[in-house]
Formats: C-alpha cells, sequence, structure tokens
C-alpha cells in the first residue's frame, strides 16, 4: 500500500484529499471514477491510509502505528468490500452498515472502501442509501468505480465526487519502469495503453504477443507470395484476434512514420527501430497505406459477428503481398 506522496499523477486530486484531511473537512463519503488502470484503487488507499494515520499530516507518515496496520493489510479500521461473484450483494451492505454503528478501534475515524462499486445489486445500493442519509461520525467511505452509469443517481448524489483522467505518457512511463526493465519498452507500452498504468502493466506481461506480430510482419515481408499466410496457433478467442490486429496496426503505423519523415524519435515501438527500418524498405509508401486500410476494416469486421479466421486472413493475405 502506497502513500499519497508515492502516487504517480492526479496532483489536483491529491491535493484536495490532503488539505480536507489538513482542514478536518473531510467529507462523509467519496466516489473515485474514471478509466479503469489509471490508480483509482491505489489512491483511495492511499487516502483510506491518509485518514487512519495518527500523525495529522494529510497523508500516511509510514511511522505511526496505524500506518504500520494499514501498510500490513491489518488495519481493524479500514474494511475492503468487493464483489462477492459478479455483484456486490445486499448481505455484505448489510454488514458494512452494521459496522459503521460501532466506534473505531483506535478512537479515530472508521474507512470502508468499496472496489466495483457500479456492481451492488439494486437492494444493496438500497441497503447503503439509508447508511449515507444518516452519516456516523468519524465513517468514511469510499467507493471506486469504472462505470459511473451504474452508479445510482440516489447514491451519486450524496458522494463527493472525484474523476481520475488518463495520465501522461511520461506519467506512465514512470509507473511501469521498474517492470519493463528498460526505457524504450517503457515508452512503448505508455503509449500503447492510451494513458492508463493497469494496461501498459498487462501490455508489458502479454508483450510476446506484440513480438510475436512483428515476426510474422518480418517473415511475411521477407518471405511474400511463397506460402499461405496463417495465423499464429496462439491467438484464442475475438479478444486475442482485436489484440493482435492492433499491433499489427500500431507497427504499420510506425513503419508509415519511418517512410514520411525518417525519425525515429516519432515511433511507438522505438525499441525495435531496426526491424521497422526493414519493413519500411519492404513495402511502397501505398502498400503501407493498404496494410493500414485493410487493418482498419479487419478490426471493425471483428468487432461485429464475423468468422474470426476469414477476417485474419484478408489482413495477412494483405501483408503478405497476395
Amino acid at each position: 500500500m502506497t502513500a499519497f506522496r508515492a502516487l504517480t499523477g492526479h496532483e489536483k486530486i491529491k491535493k484536495s484529499l490532503t488539505g480536507a484531511i489538513v482542514s478536518n473537512r473531510v467529507s462523509h463519503a467519496y466516489l473515485f471514477y474514471g478509466p479503469p488502470g489509471v490508480g483509482k484503487r491505489t489512491a483511495g488507499m492511499a487516502f483510506a491510509r491518509a485518514l487512519l494515520c495518527s500523525g495529522g499530516g494529510g497523508d500516511a507518515c509510514e511511522v505511526c502505528d496505524e500506518c504500520s496496520r494499514s501498510k500490513q493489510g491489518v488495519h481493524p479500521d479500514l474494511h475492503l468490500i468487493r464483489p462477492d461473484g459478479a455483484s456486490i450483494k445486499i448481505r455484505q451492505l448489510r454488514e458494512l452498515c452494521d459496522g459503521a454503528v460501532f466506534t473505531s478501534f483506535s478512537e479515530g475515524r472508521q474507512v470502508f472502501l468499496v472496489e466495483q462499486a457500479d456492481r451492488m445489486t439494486t437492494e444493496a445500493a438500497n441497503s447503503f442509501l439509508k447508511t449515507l442519509e444518516e452519516p456516523m461520525t468519524g465513517v468514511v467511505f469510499i467507493l471506486i468505480t469504472d462505470e459511473l452509469t451504474g452508479i445510482p443517481p440516489t447514491v451519486l448524489s450524496r458522494c463527493l465526487c472525484y474523476r481520475f483522467n488518463n495520465l501522461s505518457r511520461a506519467d506512465v512511463t514512470k509507473v511501469i519502469m521498474q517492470e519493463a526493465g528498460s526505457a524504450e519498452l517503457a515508452h512503448t507500452m505508455a503509449v500503447l495503453s492510451g494513458g492508463s498504468p493497469g494496461r501498459a502493466l498487462a501490455l508489458l506481461g502479454g508483450s510476446a504477443g506484440r513480438d510475436r506480430a512483428l515476426e510474422m510482419a518480418l517473415s511475411l515481408a521477407v518471405n511474400s507470395r511463397s506460402a499461405m499466410p496463417v495465423p499464429p496457433e496462439e491467438i484464442s478467442g475475438r479478444e486475442g484476434a482485436q489484440e493482435f490486429v492492433n499491433y499489427l496496426t500500431v507497427l504499420f503505423r510506425d513503419v508509415m512514420v519511418v517512410q514520411q519523415t525518417g525519425l525515429g524519435e516519432l515511433l511507438i515501438n522505438i525499441d525495435r527501430q531496426d526491424d521497422i527500418a526493414v519493413l519500411a524498405g519492404a513495402y511502397d509508401r501505398r502498400e503501407v497505406l493498404d496494410i493500414l486500410l485493410t487493418a482498419e476494416e479487419t478490426a471493425r469486421r471483428l468487432a461485429g459477428n464475423v468468422n474470426q479466421r476469414l477476417a485474419l486472413d484478408s489482413l495477412l493475405l494483405k501483408i503478405a503481398g497476395f
């Protein structure tokens, strides 16, 4: 568990939340919403720890007993509620609401963090609403959601809402740098993630898929028209096919950039400049444009109810030059 000062990005939100603690103007209910993987849950946990800290500085001091307990995940006044199966059920919310009645163990605050709050059943949301309408002193609720539309308006109106936006490319790179192992790979995944560190880390874990798409493109460019191209065996399901097409689209976008500008610093796959240069020399500009248009059409077809193999074949045939 992290502290606010270690959280990358979202500076205005961090300043607002720490200021509320310092000035003792903490609301009884908060809602953190925005795209998946941008740090809402991390911020929620940092806020919870700061609320429980006895240091009084607006952030977790990491020295007091309260911070030690919250860091170890054993603080008796920090309660986590997650979906039980497909939803958050009324039983869970009743237990939460019953717990909010009792005094905290440390004679400070009690903090309840509800993950994927949009997955509350109607009965659970109605039960939770009663607690929000009559807030208990020293009790703070933090709701986390990707889907604001899934939160009932009656609950929404009783929460102080903070929207978490996508992070800058530099911030995402900073977050995943340690996992990536190299600045070039971190940069590539940061660009592909669209501003979501969570997605960047997921892509990093699946970077073999990008490398497989690049290997296939190079093979088809070198051995064009020599054999019928076949999609990689490891592609499974529509989602896997869509990801494969996305990698190819980004790859040939880079090829076009090299052909048009010759500037390597504009590449997304900046860690594979030599391979992209090979592809740039294997196709003329018109062929690259045709491949990109076919990739766009393939992505549209995969989003619909079409035969996955036929959709991929059309793109691979185009890359192979048939």
